[in-house]
Formats: C-alpha cells, structure tokens, sequence
C-alpha cells in the first residue's frame, strides 16, 4: 500500500465499518426472532415488527439523512451516525419488552439510516480521485460481509450467550470508529464550506418524502402477503402516491428542495440511477427465490443452502476488493456495462442448465454472479457520485441509496409475483421468473452501456 492510501486509510475503515454494521444488523436479527418471541411471550406477527421498524426507518430518512448532511457538514453528521447507533444498540440490548425492543430498534434505524447514506458521498468527496475506486470497493466488500456473517453470527452468539449479546458486540466497535474519525478528523475537512450560515431545511419536503417513502416501503413489504384488493393496502398507497406527487410538485417549486430535481436532467446520472434500482431489484428477487429452487426441486437443506451463499459473499467480497485495483486504469461505465453482460450470462446459463442434475452450475452461477454484482455496484457508486457537485454530495448519496433498496423491495414483489403466476411449485415457475431476471440484468447493462462517454468517469 503507497503512502497516499495509507493517510486515506482511517476514513476508508470508518466507511467500510458503516456499511459492514448497517448490514449486519439487518441480518443479525433473523436467527434470533424466534429467541426474541419467546422471550416476550409474543407471536411471529408481534416479533416481526422488530425487523420491520428497523429496515422502514433506513430506507424512510435516507433523502433527509443526504440533504442534512449538505447542510451540516458530511463528518458531524457521520459521526452523529454512529454515536446514534451505538447508543441506541445498547438500549436494544438491554430492552424489557417488545415495545422498547421496537422503540429502540427504531432509534437505531435512524443511525443506520445515516451511516448507510454517507458513506458513498464521504468516499466521493474527501478521497483523491485514484483512490476512490478502492475506497468504494472497500465499502462494498464490507456490506458483503455484514450480510455473510449476520445469519451465522446469530446463531452462535443467541445460542452460546442470549440474543441481547447480538446488539452488544456493536457498542466496542461504534466506539473505536467515533474515536478513529476524531483524531483523524482533519481527512473529513470541507474544502468549500457553506459560505450561508442560516439553516435552511425543507422541513415540508423532508416531512412529505419520509411518509410518502414510508408508505411506499410497507405497501410493498406486505403486498405479497395481504395483496392488492386488501381495502388497508389500497388505501395505503392510494395515501403514498398522493403524498409522491404532492413532494414532486413541492420540490419543483421550492427554492431549496429536499431533492433537486434537476439532477434527472443529467441522461447519465438518470440512466445510471435507474440500472441500480434494476440490478438491486435482481439482487433482492434471487436472495428471495432462490432458496425455493434449492429446497424444493435440488431438495438441499438449510446448511447446503446457507454455502453457497456463503460462495456468493466471498466471491463478491474478494472482486470488490479488486475493482479497487483496476478502477484506477479502466472508466466506471465501462466496468458497469462488463457486470451487466455478466450478470446476464450468469443468469442465462442457470436457466439453461435448471433442469440438470448436480450443482456445480450453481455454484458456477452464485460465483459469477457475485463477480458481476461486486463490479457493478461498486463502480456504479464511483459513476453516480462522480456527477455530484461540491455541495450536493449527500443529497446524491442518499437518492442512490434509496433507489437500490426501492429496487431491492421491488425485485422480491416482482419475483414472488411471477413465480406464483406461473404455477409456483414446478420448474415452470423458476424458468419464467428467471426469464423476467434475464431481461431485467440485460435493461441494466444496456443503460451502464450508454452511460460510457468521455464525459463520465
């Protein structure tokens, strides 16, 4: 490692340590529900809101967690973050009911929601441009982590210690990360610092987009399972698409709006943008399909099925640490448009091996897939951020960010749509979902394929 990465290094650690604690304790928690529910003396439907309350608030305050940070300053609102996090673990930690458990679940979906927002604008904005590339491939690598070690992590420490044990491992590192950003807090220095001093918030749009987004997310969290004639469901997002279209039309008229607009003038930003809601919306459709397949048509069980996920994280850790290498001689766009090929040929040479015996084609497939998923979310991030200005950085964070878990919710309901459709128990219904999988990875590269031009990075 040269000397330049070396001083970069503290801020690189404190944003891989966000993205890595935001997915750990999305997932950390599945294992333990049960022990949780038991505990309390409460049913699945009760206990679910533990998850739910947490994953509703990330994605909810994500455009307002950006913007803030514009104003605030990216390193006090960062390290607000995780001081926020980390306290509010404690207090799951040590939660007497489930009505504290969702409280403080809530409190730490508020922490999570900034240190999943900041970090890809902290990377854009405070790392020389040839760093940026490792920077952003040691965020991802992290994330992937997180989301490998979660569902184990669980199970051994709620069945060795408790399930309280699952918040507390986060209080000693939320505490060495606040200390490392203070005493390196000149790498987070703002070079261009607000030259207005007045605080001025969209209180209206902020207020607007958190429950338009709230009401979109529950819509279509729980669509599957109440569907759309359910009379609470349709009027939820009869309520949500009111509430969108007023923040549209406030954002339009607003001198300083929640969301500028005008960012979607940009053709790449837009395409750019849109290959990530897609490519995330595959993400979240095949983690939720495909231990179907497994189980019923390979009859694999949960341990099976848990390794080759297991195959998949470590293939899309070990490639987003080496995007970090080769961002520095190949354009963005280009690596993006490579993953969206692919991911596509991943996906088509599945469904034309899904009728075979064996599982090396499986395993080939989470590989690959982990190759082109690695590759094109982490230089998708380095293109996004690339188009943001000096005084927008978190506001663009926080739209991309929002946009990936919108198309992660979108892609389960899509999928599970399809699948049930297609008669949901014989290979049918995994060969038509994969087909609707097929073209959405081919929509993606196609868009990272028009976003290469001399104007982008």
């Amino acid at each position: 490692m040269n000397e330049a990465a070396k001083k970069y290094l503290p801020l690189i650690i404190s944003t891989a340590a966000a993205s890595f604690m935001v997915n750990l304790d999305t997932y950390i928690i599945n294992v333990s529900i049960p022990a949780i529910a038991a505990d309390f003396l409460v049913d699945k439907a009760d206990v679910s809101w533990v998850v739910m309350s947490y994953n509703l608030l990330v994605v909810s305050l994500l455009l307002i967690c950006g913007k803030l940070a514009d104003k605030i300053g990216l390193k006090k609102l960062f390290t607000f973050g995780f001081v926020v996090f980390t306290i509010s673990s404690l207090l799951c930690a040590f939660s007497q009911n489930l009505g504290q458990l969702i409280v403080s679940r809530i409190i730490q979906g508020i922490g999570a929601s900034v240190l999943y927002a900041l970090p890809q604008a902290i990377i854009g904005k405070f790392l020389p441009k040839e760093q940026r590339g490792m920077g952003f491939g040691m965020s991802a690598s992290a994330a992937a982590l997180g989301i490998m070690l979660g569902s184990p992590l669980s199970g051994l420490i709620t069945g060795l210690l408790s399930w309280h044990w699952i918040f507390l491992i986060n209080i000693p590192v939320g505490v060495a990360i606040i200390l490392l950003i203070t005493k390196n807090a000149d790498l987070f220095q703002e070079q261009n610092p607000v030259a207005d001093k007045k605080f001025d918030f969209d209180i209206t749009g902020s207020i607007l987009s958190f429950f338009a987004i709230l009401g979109l997310c529950f819509w279509l969290n729980r669509l599957n399972s109440l569907g759309f004639n359910n009379p609470f469901m349709a009027g939820i997002f009869a309520v949500s698409v009111i509430l969108t279209l007023w923040f549209i039309v406030h954002c339009l008229k607003s001198d300083n709006p929640l969301v500028d607009l005008s960012l979607f003038k940009n053709k790449y930003f837009t395409a750019g943008n849109f290959a990530m809601f897609l490519i995330s919306a595959f993400l979240a459709g095949n983690n939720f399909i495909m231990p179907f397949y497994l189980a019923e048509i390979k009859h694999f069980s949960e341990v099976q099925t848990g390794s080759l996920f297991v195959i998949y994280s470590a293939s899309y850790m070990t490639f987003s640490l080496i995007y970090g290498k080769i961002s520095k001689k190949i354009q963005a766009t280009k690596v993006s448009s490579l993953a969206g090929v692919l991911s596509t040929l991943s996906v088509l040479l599945f469904m034309l091996n899904i009728k075979q015996d064996g599982f090396a084609y499986i395993i080939g497939f989470f590989i690959l897939l982990g190759i082109s998923f690695s590759f094109f979310i982490t230089s998708n991030n380095n293109f996004i951020m690339a188009q943001a200005k000096e005084n927008n950085a978190g506001a663009v964070a926080g739209l991309h960010r929002m946009t990936g878990r919108f198309g992660m919710l979108f892609g389960v309901v899509i999928f599970e749509f399809i699948f049930s459709f297609t008669n949901n128990i014989h290979l049918n219904g995994y060969l038509y979902t994969y087909a609707a999988g097929l073209l959405i990875c081919l929509t993606s590269g196609i868009l990272s394929m028009f976003c290469i031009s001399d104007k982008t990075v």
